[in-house]
């Protein structure tokens, strides 16, 4: 099987990604120290692509086939104008009110924050802005950085989710912006959804990952 790193810091995610995928995946932490990244880019893609180029010229002599996964992910909420986007992860560290994030006339955040933080700051916009929901779309983008049997591969995959942030009451062990977001055709928060890695985001880009993989490698 292709050896594939996983670009992460985060536990939760990777236990994700492989039971998604089905499959063993090398977090890079086990083959190397803690690797930061400006995520300098201005959309998904270019964050994604950037984190997995900058990982595998750090693991090629390590391997001779392999593949390097990274993916960059956000929500993007229609009423703040499409933010916090690819600022999801820090969203809590930006500042200005939610008229200004709205416009787009932030300074854009550098500073982490906790799953609690960045939830309790989309809320605090939507009371900003009057409102008990907004449409909303999880997005997720995964990217491949490799070389197998001598072939290099750089492709990109994007999984879009569509729903609805709605205020709601928030639970000390839910996983990112889930128990604010109800996805379409459904009643009730992704953080309760048995079936949320058949829908979520990050499975629509992942199987992508897969179909291609198992084309590339019989």
């Amino acid at each position: 099987m292709l050896p594939l790193i996983f670009f992460s810091n985060n536990t939760h995610k990777c236990a994700e990604v492989q039971v998604i995928l089905g499959q063993e995946i090398l977090p890079y932490t086990s083959l190397l120290g803690r690797v930061e990244v400006v995520e300098g880019g201005q959309s998904f893609e270019e964050n994604a692509h950037l984190k997995a180029q900058t990982l595998y010229p750090l693991l090629a002599d390590k391997f001779q086939d392999f593949c390097v996964l990274a993916e960059d992910s956000g929500l993007c909420v229609q009423a703040l104008g499409g933010y916090p986007g690819i600022y999801s992860a820090r969203f809590a560290s930006i500042k200005e009110s939610a008229k200004a994030i709205m416009a787009g006339n932030f300074t854009p955040p550098s500073l982490p924050a906790s799953d609690t933080e960045n939830n309790n700051k989309l809320l605090a916009c939507l009371d900003a802005l009057g409102l008990l929901e907004s449409p909303a779309c999880f997005v997720c983008v995964a990217a491949l950085c490799g070389c197998v049997g001598g072939q290099e591969v750089s492709q990109a995959f994007r999984g879009e989710c569509w729903g609805k942030i709605v205020k709601a009451s928030l639970k000390s062990n839910a996983f990112g912006y889930d128990p604010l977001f109800i996805p379409k055709g459904y009643h009730t928060t992704m953080d309760t959804l048995k079936e949320k890695n058949r829908i979520s985001h990050r499975f629509l880009a992942l199987q992508q990952v897969q179909n291609f993989l198992k084309d590339l490698v019989p």
